[in-house]
């Protein structure tokens, strides 16, 4: 698709991709997957309950009444002492953040890149699906191999998936289509799967990854993050732009590339709206230049209206 020029990096602190401003503003909202999700009670925020499951979640001390087929005896033999495996409910929805961090992500004229700004509503979405006891996980396409954070439901699992967003830098070609096609493959149950990109890669592959998700019965959501420059082209002159991905760059007359710029560009995007409609996938545009908070608010009453 388009080449985007080279962004500076915003430096930040570890916090930076988690916006208590924004978590306020929909804290009141619930994020609920549309279809029937196996476990799922509709509506209805599910306590937390231990149960026996195959998402193991920590260990606890043995106490008299336990049944000994819960003892770990591997880690018996580690530790000399009994430990009472305990395991994650299998009711909580599990969840999918699946976050482009290819190069061109590293984009923006504005305060935030379009990195930065999927990073921030990833970790906005995943404190609020935690919060509900919904499991969360984070999937870092890169263009040769992912960075997985398993889904989990406790909410001090947000600490590991912030350190994971903090520590990963946009750089290379982009994965996403295959990114994708690895995790559908690998899903075995039924869940919510959120894609945040700028979907600069073979439009077929990612049509195809996004069909193959579908088909396994899963609600997906695709937050398609551009920046205002991407989306109005607004240079004048003549101008050198940059694919930053490739390094391949040439110099352009603004005024003569704009139009038929657009015109490629609003083809794109029909086609992608109209694939996502078609498959019943949630086609979210966004750009870097709407306030976080506002396109959350208006992304969530959206859903509740679906789900109502």
């Amino acid at each position: 698709m388009s080449p985007a020029l080279r962004a500076r990096r915003v430096a930040g602190d570890a916090g930076r991709f988690f916006d208590p401003a924004v978590v306020a503003r929909i804290s009141g909202f619930e994020l609920r997957a549309r279809h029937v999700v196996e476990g799922m009670m509709s509506g209805v925020h599910r306590s937390r309950a231990h149960g026996l499951s195959v998402e193991f979640e920590e260990h606890r001390p043995y106490t008299p009444g336990d049944e000994f087929r819960h003892i770990d005896w591997k880690a018996y033999g580690k530790f000399d002492r009994y430990l009472i495996k305990q395991f994650e409910t299998e009711t909580n929805l599990r969840a999918h953040m699946v976050v482009d961090a290819s190069a061109s992500m590293d984009f923006g004229e504005g305060p935030m890149t379009k990195w930065e700004y999927a990073a921030t509503l990833a970790a906005s979405l995943a404190h609020l699906l935690l919060k509900q006891s919904d499991a969360v996980g984070i999937v870092l396409s890169k263009e040769t191999e992912d960075r997985i954070v398993p889904a989990k439901a406790v909410r001090r699992h947000l600490i590991g998936l912030l350190a994971a967003l903090q520590a990963e830098r946009p750089e290379g070609g982009t994965g996403l289509a295959a990114s994708l096609i690895r995790l559908a493959e690998g899903l075995k149950r039924r869940g919510m799967v959120a894609i945040f990109s700028d979907l600069l890669d073979d439009p077929e592959m990612v049509a195809r990854a996004l069909r193959l998700i579908r088909l396994k019965g899963n609600d997906v959501i695709v937050f398609h993050v551009l920046d205002p420059v991407e989306l109005d082209f607004p240079f004048e002159g003549l101008a050198r732009v940059e694919d930053v991905e490739t390094d391949r760059n040439m110099t352009v007359e603004c005024e003569v590339v704009r139009k038929p710029y657009l015109g490629l560009l609003q083809e794109f995007l029909d086609s992608t709206r109209d694939h996502c409609r078609t498959e019943g996938i949630h086609y979210v545009l966004l750009s870097t230049g709407e306030p976080l908070d506002r396109a959350l608010v208006r992304f969530l009453a959206w859903r509740m209206k679906l789900k109502n």
